[in-house]
């Protein structure tokens, strides 16, 4: 019996509702990762959507998806946080 492998991908939506002036900071700052990924197992875009940043991930599979979820999300987390302590 010949078994044969799956194609499994996986993608998620995620929206993060802020200032305008906020969404256009984390777009410049995220973009360049989304350009140039670390890995080809998950491709990311985004876009401004007046208060609203959207990305969108297409990963090779859930564990790819989870890393990149992870990854951006702390990133996104990290530039808030800048941008905060120095306002």
């Amino acid at each position: 019996m010949k078994v044969d492998s799956l194609s499994v991908s996986a993608d998620a939506e995620v929206r993060v509702e802020a200032s305008e002036e906020l969404v256009n900071i984390l777009l410049g700052a995220l973009q360049p990762e989304a350009e140039r990924p670390s890995s080809p197992r998950s491709r990311v875009s985004m876009e401004a959507e007046g208060r609203w940043l959207i990305m969108r991930i297409n990963a090779s599979d859930i564990a790819a998806l989870r890393a990149a979820l992870n990854s951006y999300l702390r990133w996104a987390a990290a530039v808030l946080d800048v941008v905060d302590r120095v306002r």
